[in-house]
């Protein structure tokens, strides 16, 4: 050692390995990146589930405009057939009946959607001519619980086939409308 120079101690770097506080900084800096991960994986599996969900609904329209098709145009009427839609649609229909969001009502009731039949003449689809009911964008089918996919909201197809995720109350207000013939004029 020469005059005036000071040995310095040897650092854990020289040493060749990490001080603690690099260690630290890169598994907060992974801790991070894992979280953000995360939360973006959960975000897209959410939107996957909404896009087949979507998807069952949009098939489920055209099981409906098939079985019309082969039934004088006139949609299915469960109560006289004493079969649910579901049961009645199947031989148009190859998919499932269950919202992948959906837990729990599938599993016990064998369906996550309903449709149009609301009992009252005024405002049901069932046995009604396709060309007799409107308008266009009138809801057909739509998920039984809102929030599966965000809250308050619903995935809803509607006549024309187009599907959308609807408010709640906007969709149980719609389904409260009378029907309406294709020339606009409310019926009796």
């Amino acid at each position: 050692m020469k005059f005036g120079q000071v040995q310095r101690p040897q650092s854990a770097r020289s040493a060749g390995g990490f001080s603690m506080v690099e260690l630290l900084v890169v598994i907060a800096i992974i801790a991070l990146l894992l979280t953000i991960i995360l939360a973006v994986g959960g975000k897209v599996r959410g939107k996957m589930r909404s896009t087949e969900c979507i998807s069952n609904l949009r098939q489920i329209a055209t099981a409906f405009r098939l079985y019309a098709q082969d039934n004088m145009q006139r949609l299915p009427e469960p109560a006289i057939a004493n079969r649910s839609w579901e049961q009645i649609i199947q031989p148009y229909y190859g998919g499932k009946f269950a919202c992948p969001a959906d837990q729990e009502l599938a599993r016990t009731v064998g369906s996550s959607y309903d449709w149009r039949d609301t009992g009252d003449p005024v405002t049901s689809f069932a046995g009604k001519l396709l060309s007799a009911i409107g308008p266009a964008d009138a809801v057909l089918a739509f998920e039984v619980y809102p929030g599966w996919h965000t809250p308050r909201q619903m995935n809803v197809v509607r006549l024309d086939g187009s599907c959308t995720s609807l408010d709640q109350d906007a969709c149980a207000n719609q389904l409260i409308r009378p029907i309406t013939p294709a020339n606009g004029a409310t019926r009796p």
